[in-house]
């Protein structure tokens, strides 16, 4: 079974339309709340623990109440999880191999639009 056919039945359990209320709304005493774009180029670094203790409060809300991020947020955790499972490995895919799987499943996503 290909790569991308596994990717496809492991996605196929994402929710619709994520947890929480609306878009971005408000930060709720998580301090300045992020916007969408902001929080989906820091989903890596929210996902190692990189971020400093108030950066990370204001992505993970920005997640936990943005139902267009919040399944992005799932695929970096079940991708991640894809991975660990079947390459038995903890180390950190290159940047330009996590960079062309996101070009192949973008371009899967608009070819089935």
């Amino acid at each position: 079974m290909s790569i991308l056919r596994r990717l496809r039945r492991l996605l196929a359990g994402l929710p619709n339309g994520g947890q929480g209320g609306g878009g971005e709304g408000s930060g709720g005493g998580q301090g300045e709340p992020v916007s969408c774009q902001e929080a989906l180029a820091r989903v890596h670094e929210y996902l190692d623990g990189e971020l400093d203790e108030t950066s990370h409060r204001q992505v993970a809300h920005h997640f936990a109440v943005c139902q267009r991020c919040y399944p992005h947020l799932r695929l970096e955790e079940r991708f991640r999880e894809f991975l660990h499972h079947h390459a038995g490995q903890e180390e950190r895919a290159p940047d330009h191999l996590k960079e062309k799987v996101l070009e192949l499943l973008a371009s899967e996503g608009e070819r089935k639009d």
